[in-house]
């Protein structure tokens, strides 16, 4: 009789449990509901008050669920500096209102927060490295999230004695929230006259590894560009009347099947027009082609790359002459180099293209004499959404980077 009772208290406390943990499991599904739809700042919080809640929302299969689409960029990182020392990096976030709680102040990896460096930014992660080593392998890597402030450091590459056989030519992250909550990283090195790629995976958390074999290339590795599963890198296309091209090949890397291939021919000037800085931007899902202008023209085409690689077709058609006329300080009156006559050229940096959810909310970031400006490339309207600090000091060079990093609001962990 005794048993009887005691596996009828037990059936009855194993009922209770079952049902108890479909209340949890319900109450969760109830809140992943409502946390997918807060805002990233509203979720940190949330991480803060519970450890329930702070696993939910670092549970990778809660980031693919959040990250369905492309987030677009809220914001621009800068690097800046005064006469190249003491460098910094300023955030100009696009709704032109300047944060008082910017997503981080400086990168304090080490005890050198200025020897920091960012080489690029991908879906919200962005990739940096020290800069004081003189042999780049030498140097320390790191992958940071400046949403959640969280980092990890990559492990050393192997070395050759021989610093000529082991130069790092470039280093790009791969990283796609909607496919995979991990990334990889791709390091081209340099070994007589030939490249060779080896590859890191966060999901692994293994060693470099090589990947294929050496091969010859004339693309600029330092820029390559996330887009598509793929790794991008641009032909160097610096061309006057002493140097032409070897080889129009770009070529990009899949991450997945880690096979190199050449894209489709850019759309190039002609040898009598020297332009130069061709360069890929990516955002919200589209690759994007410009031409730097060097010449004086303020008018040129932005291309976009189909998603089956078959062409390059001209997506947008940029007129600055608004710009010029209410900056007139963009032109340059006098001669820069004796040997290439750059009279009456505007001064300007295109520092980042970012596509809207419709083609009328696309945007250039450009930077103009220590102002970043918001054109809108459809509608050909302009407005100034920040100006640097110490940009009007005399006596000291102010150099402010030509190219900024996007930020991708995100929480994905790194």
């Amino acid at each position: 009789m005794k048993t009887k009772i005691k596996v009828s208290v037990e059936a009855q406390s194993l009922s209770q449990i079952v049902s108890l943990s479909q209340i949890v499991s319900s109450i969760d599904d109830l809140l992943i509901q409502i946390l997918l739809y807060l805002p990233i700042k509203s979720l940190i919080r949330f991480k803060s008050v519970s450890k329930h809640w702070n696993s939910l929302i670092d549970d990778p299969r809660f980031c693919l669920l959040r990250n369905p689409n492309p987030n677009p960029a809220v914001g621009i990182f800068f690097p800046c500096s005064f006469s190249g020392f003491n460098p910094w990096i300023e955030y100009v976030p696009f709704s032109g209102i300047k944060s008082s709680n910017p997503p981080f102040s400086k990168l304090g990896f080490n005890k050198r927060p200025s020897d920091i460096r960012i080489i690029c930014s991908c879906n919200g992660l962005l990739l940096c490295s020290t800069t004081r080593d003189y042999n780049n392998l030498a140097r320390r890597y790191y992958v940071y999230n400046p949403t959640s402030n969280k980092f990890s450091t990559l492990p050393k590459l192997d070395g050759e004695e021989d610093w000529i056989s082991s130069q790092i030519c470039g280093m790009n992250l791969a990283f796609d929230p909607a496919k995979s909550p991990h990334y990889k990283v791709v390091c081209i090195r340099s070994w007589r006259y030939m490249y060779q790629l080896e590859v890191y995976s966060s999901e692994t958390g293994g060693p470099w590894r090589k990947c294929g074999e050496p091969f010859k290339a004339q693309v600029i590795f330092q820029t390559g560009v996330y887009w598509n599963g793929a790794i991008h890198w641009i032909i160097n296309g610096f061309r006057n009347s002493l140097h032409f091209w070897d080889s129009r090949d770009s070529l990009y890397f899949n991450v997945d099947d880690e096979i190199l291939r050449v894209m489709p021919l850019l759309p190039l000037p002609d040898a009598s027009n020297w332009k130069s800085n061709y360069r890929f931007w990516e955002s919200c899902d589209h690759l994007h082609y410009i031409i730097d202008i060097i010449r004086s023209s303020i008018s040129f085409n932005v291309y976009e790359m189909r998603q089956d690689y078959s062409e390059w077709f001209i997506k947008y058609r940029v007129d600055l002459s608004p710009v010029v006329a209410a900056f007139p300080e963009m032109i340059r009156s006098n001669p820069i180099n004796f040997y290439m006559d750059w009279r009456n050229r505007p001064i300007y940096a295109i520092c980042s293209l970012v596509r809207g959810e419709k083609d009328e909310d696309s945007f250039l970031v450009l930077n103009i004499e220590g102002k970043a400006i918001r054109y809108n490339i459809v509608y050909q309207t302009f407005e100034t959404i920040f100006e640097f600090v110490g940009a009007e000091v005399e006596g000291r060079e102010r150099f402010l980077g030509r190219i900024g990093y996007q930020y991708i609001e995100s929480l994905c962990g790194v």
